[in-house]
């Protein structure tokens, strides 16, 4: 059977090359444009017709889906590329040698506008992480750095032999003149340094290291690479505490409640002039808050304190730890930051002026005062013992745990980041420590048991004394010019 319809779309849809180009096959009405429909057409031919059409009008749909080499490749259009025009991304022509930097500069210009980061180069993270280190941190570090190169000089020139720097040290170099370094070092004087202080300078040159680039923990104890530096490490502070080096430390100590209340009554704390108000904005701010180096007292501002009340009295918010305070703290607290408020600048601590009145100066208060506030309150108060703005924080750490308040809590109050930290502030109370004795002691039966028979031992030995010295003093009365004769029997 022949099918017309092939034959009818040749002559009917496409007369011309021109007609074809003029038109869509969307617009193209294959009914219409077929005069006489040959109804013995079959479905069979019909629908393969339509499928070849739909699929051509598909191809011409997706046309503005293809990139520009998928369309060029798909019709198979052959130009040279010279012929393309132009198309600029930026500003500036884009060459082999600067499409990076002028696309980078692109995406920039345009994330700049309403952006809301910050950005910040390197130096700027350097700035912000030496302006949080502690300053005793960085007193360890150049001390211990210092150390170990005045040590090296002296063995370089006692010895004649090469010592590398310690940024170029290698695991070798560890092992072989940090062991050395650990037993031969010693202070000015002459004296062994303690097994402690031994330790951080290790951890201070461990620390230039890592701030330099230069990534070996040789205190890492899982670390077997530097086994042998921690085996002299280890010996040296063994055989230093075996000769009682170090074995005590001096700690400053915690301010007990009875110290305390000794300070209020002799009017070193309290409101009653300029400086014992000071006296007083220190000391709580170490044991309510848990300040206790120079650093942290002299950075303190006015704006980090905000007084307020709530449905469970009045308060006082240092930024980054609440704290509910007694009345009479809030009031003088409110005296005072009523007072420096209304002065220059925003330092916390400023001079007092006893004046007659409560005065303080425009002049904040200077670090050596800072330093030895503990020392000289207690001082004048006649209280002995070792003092220190350390003080105020451990008696913060002391207090709570003598309350049992759990760790977590002091650790939140303290600012500690490990247990271990935290742990090393606590102090046991003097009635904490009478009843551990008491504890320990012998029970009352057993006490009465001993005394029992000490008592017994005494008197025996006594009798004994009696009885030896008239035996002795018998013998030479009762028997006085006498012969004795004795008979054996035979």
């Amino acid at each position: 059977m022949k099918s017309a319809f092939p034959a009818a779309l040749s002559v009917c849809a496409f007369q011309s090359s021109e007609m074809a180009a003029k038109m869509e096959i969307s617009d193209i009405d294959f009914l219409n444009v077929i005069p006489e429909w040959d109804n013995s057409i079959d479905d069979l031919t019909l629908s393969q017709t339509c499928k070849d059409a739909e699929n051509e009008n598909t191809a011409f749909e997706k046309l503005e889906d293809l990139t520009l080499s998928q369309a060029l490749d798909q019709y198979e259009v052959d130009f040279e590329m010279d012929d393309l025009p132009d198309f600029e991304l930026t500003q500036v022509p884009l060459t082999a040698d600067n499409i990076i930097e002028e696309l980078e500069k692109a995406v920039t210009e345009n994330c700049s506008e309403n952006s809301r980061y910050s950005f910040v180069e390197d130096i700027d993270i350097d700035k912000l992480v030496k302006s949080t280190e502690s300053r005793n941190t960085r007193k360890n570090t150049t001390w211990s750095v210092a150390t170990f190169n005045d040590w090296r000089v002296a063995r370089m020139k006692s010895n004649y032999c090469a010592i590398p720097e310690l940024l170029q040290f290698t695991a070798n170099d560890v092992n072989q003149w940090l062991s050395k370094f650990v037993i031969e070092t010693r202070r000015k004087d002459g004296k062994p340094y303690p097994p402690k202080t031994l330790y951080l300078l290790c951890v201070g040159i461990l620390r230039f290291h890592r701030e330099n680039g230069v990534h070996m923990n040789f205190l890492d104890e899982k670390d077997c690479v530097f086994y042998d530096f921690r085996r002299s490490l280890s010996a040296t502070m063994t055989e230093l505490t075996k000769q009682g080096i170090g074995t005590t430390t001096k700690q400053a100590e915690a301010i007990s409640e009875e110290t305390e209340s000794t300070l209020w009554e002799k009017g070193l704390l309290g409101s009653t002039s300029s400086k014992a108000i000071m006296n007083t904005m220190f000391f709580y701010n170490s044991k309510l808050f848990g300040l206790r180096g120079v650093d942290e007292h002299r950075n303190l501002s006015v704006d980090q304190f905000e007084l307020g009340k709530d449905q469970t009295g009045s308060y006082i918010l240092f930024k980054g730890r609440a704290n509910k305070t007694y009345k009479v703290l809030f009031k003088i607290y409110e005296q005072y930051l009523n007072i420096v408020r209304d002065l220059n600048g925003t330092a916390f601590y400023r001079r007092p002026l006893d004046k007659g009145s409560i005065k303080f100066g425009e002049q904040s208060v200077g670090v050596n005062k800072l330093s030895n506030i503990m020392k000289t309150m207690c001082a004048e108060a006649g209280i002995d013992g070792y003092f220190t703005n350390h003080s105020g924080k451990r008696t913060c750490a002391t207090t709570l745990y003598q309350a049992g308040v759990p760790e977590q809590e002091i650790m939140n109050r303290t600012g500690h980041r490990s247990v271990e930290s935290v742990r090393k502030y606590k102090r046991a109370s003097s009635e904490m420590l009478k009843d551990i004795s008491n504890i320990l002691e012998p029970s009352e039966s057993m006490c009465k048991k001993i005394k029992h028979e000490d008592n017994t031992e005494i008197q025996n030995r006594t009798e004994n004394q009696e009885i030896s010295k008239s035996a002795a003093g018998g013998v030479g009365s009762l028997f006085t010019g006498c012969v004795f004769n004795f008979n054996s029997g035979s």
